[in-house]
């Protein structure tokens, strides 16, 4: 006689089903940094304008501006001062779910829930994409784009694009330089110190950097632990920021590609880029819209909107206090 088993008789299988946990498994979240180093400017509701016009004077010092004075003599040559200005048009952006009353009623888990928190992270992700795209690709008030440099001193992203991963990697001479070139434009430090926004595959190259290392871990600062979450340590007067939503590009300049193997780090200075919102409504922290009330379009209340919307812009401001160096990583 055969022995009965899950499978013996065959009719018994139809008696068995999967155990479905309600423990959810957490998705996969960004770290999203370059926001938090913008100038934001809110545009007050009901001025009848859906533009924000951003000024920068033109004027640079130097002391070949001051004169020789005669005694006796009134000054004749007059000093002046310009504005280069531009105006940022916001963009209305938004996205809803429409979930059934069955699904609802019926489904293991909060599908509403999840659908708002997903939501909430993709609009904070659609603002810190519409930053790293200005910084990277933008021009600023005056018509100019950002320095750009690349790992290990190569010439130009050609050049990058044809070399090895092994001979174009960012190291603590990259950052230097980004960093020198921020001074001798005379860019101001942001809260003391400039700011490197780097991916992980980055950063990973930078802690097999010694010089990066040795710098680093003999900073007080790095020692007793005094950085935010995230922050990696201080090297030369540059607090390295880790976050995961860089510009990547494949074989072609300026054009982004997930699949590509160039990412950028952007190193800032204080107001090298701005962002401006309608008052009270924000990417950052949408306020949802929940419809969930019968009406002419949906007489039995059959489904649940929900959604978002914001009116949005970001804007690179003064392209010399900002420099992005672009780089392949070792990471493999």
């Amino acid at each position: 006689m055969a022995t009965i088993t899950r499978s013996n008789p065959a009719s018994l299988g139809s008696y068995f089903q999967a155990y479905l946990s309600k423990q959810l498994v957490d998705r996969i979240k960004e770290t999203l940094k370059l926001n938090d180093y913008a100038q934001q400017v809110d545009l007050p509701k009901n001025i009848g304008s859906s533009s924000v016009k951003f000024f920068q004077y033109d004027t640079v010092p130097a002391s070949s501006n001051v004169q020789t004075l005669t005694e006796g003599t009134p000054i004749t040559t007059f000093r002046e001062v310009g504005l280069n200005s531009v105006s940022v048009s916001l963009t209305q952006y938004g996205e809803a779910v429409k979930i059934s009353d069955v699904l609802s009623m019926t489904s293991l888990f909060d599908v509403l829930k999840e659908s708002v928190s997903a939501m909430g992270e993709e609009a904070a992700l659609l603002a810190d994409d519409l930053s790293r795209n200005q910084l990277v690709t933008g021009t600023d008030v005056g018509g100019n784009a950002t320095t750009k440099r690349y790992g290990q001193g190569i010439a130009d992203f050609a050049t990058l694009n044809s070399t090895a991963a092994a001979s174009a990697y960012l190291d603590a001479e990259d950052l230097m330089d980004a960093v020198t070139s921020l001074k001798a434009n005379k860019a101001n430090p942001l809260n003391g110190q400039f700011t490197a926004l780097v991916p992980p595959q980055i950063s990973r190259d930078l802690f097999r950097d010694t010089d990066f290392l040795n710098t680093v871990y003999r900073n007080p600062e790095t020692k007793v632990g005094s950085f935010p979450a995230g922050t990696l340590g201080s090297f030369y007067g540059v607090r390295i920021s880790e976050h995961t939503n860089p510009f990547i590009e494949g074989t072609t300049a300026g054009t982004y590609n997930s699949a590509g193997s160039i990412f950028s780090t952007v190193v800032l200075g204080a107001n090298a880029f701005g962002v401006v919102k309608i008052a009270g409504d924000s990417p950052f922290s949408p306020k949802i819209i929940l419809n969930n009330q019968a009406d002419k379009a949906d007489p039995l209340n059959q489904t649940t909107v929900c959604g978002w919307k914001a009116f949005y812009a970001a804007k690179l401001l003064n392209a010399k206090r900002a420099v992005v160096i672009k780089s392949k990583s070792r990471f493999a």
